[in-house]
């Protein structure tokens, strides 16, 4: 497991349509076989203990699927996000 510095990034509110800024830190997780990055947004960021690589975590993580069609072929594509909800120290 890695972790990223913390973010802040752009984004556009989807029912206001308005310009708004989110902090968001990234974690490359693995169990050992499955590889996955991860990311911890809002709060949750900010408060984000450093990772600590002597110690074991335990994470539970939700993930959204988003679909859209190529501009350039009209295929259809989908974009996986995970996002981790806890994180505990084993």
């Amino acid at each position: 497991m890695n972790q990223s510095a913390l973010m802040t990034r752009q984004y556009v509110d989807k029912k206001t349509g308005e310009q708004k800024m989110i902090n968001t830190v990234s974690l490359k997780l693995t169990d050992g076989i499955d590889t996955f990055l991860g990311e911890i947004t809002g709060e949750r960021a900010v408060n984000c203990p450093k990772f600590d690589p002597t110690m074991n975590y335990r994470v539970q993580c939700s993930m959204v699927v988003r679909e859209w069609n190529s501009q350039q072929t009209g295929e259809a594509m989908q974009a996986t996000t995970i996002y981790v909800d806890k994180i505990n120290v084993n």
